[in-house]
């Protein structure tokens, strides 16, 4: 019995091991630099020797960049006002505080929905805005308060034009008095 099964494990063994020489002389040779793969879906065969077999799939279906892709992105600084109207630096006479107040309107990742509520606002505040950039967001900060009740009421003034996410931040502020 036991040299039954030791002659049919060495059967085993030889076939296996004829069936792996006989692929194994079947496959096909390595072209090309290591580290490529010569196998192809479907008989796809490479245009060039560089081309990969991802790059087979994506044939025909590549994405080509625009001008608009290659537009440069502005960021405005912490210190700097974003509106138009306003000033890059600080006003004669005007102080840094380092610990004052200031509403935060908005927060997006898209500048161009900040930029919008900005103009829209200009017209109906009378403080100033600036666009503040935190990665990955940009947000609308309004005024330069020194006293928290201040930011308070604006912040509700905010609240009353439409802005229900509105709320008092601390931040370095630019104050005259």
């Amino acid at each position: 019995m036991k040299r039954r099964h030791i002659r049919c494990t060495f059967i085993v063994v030889i076939l296996v091991l004829l069936n792996s020489n006989y692929a194994m002389s079947k496959r096909v040779k390595d072209e090309g630099p290591p580290g490529t793969s010569p196998l192809y879906a479907m008989g796809d065969k490479p245009q060039n020797k560089s081309e990969t077999f991802l790059d087979s799939l994506n044939r025909g279906r590549e994405i080509s960049p625009t001008d608009k892709d290659f537009s440069p992105i502005i960021v405005e600084s912490t210190a700097t006002p974003a509106s138009a109207s306003a000033v890059p630096q600080a006003a004669p006479g005007a102080t840094e505080v380092p610990n004052g107040f200031r509403v935060q309107v908005i927060a997006s990742s898209q500048i161009e929905k900040v930029r919008a509520e900005q103009k829209s606002l200009e017209s109906r505040v009378s403080f100033p805005l600036y666009i503040i950039v935190t990665p990955p967001y940009y947000k609308l900060l309004a005024g330069d308060f020194v006293k928290r009740n201040e930011a308070d009421a604006a912040a509700a003034k905010l609240k009353d034009l439409g802005y229900a996410d509105a709320w008092v931040v601390r931040s370095k502020i630019w104050t005259s008095r």
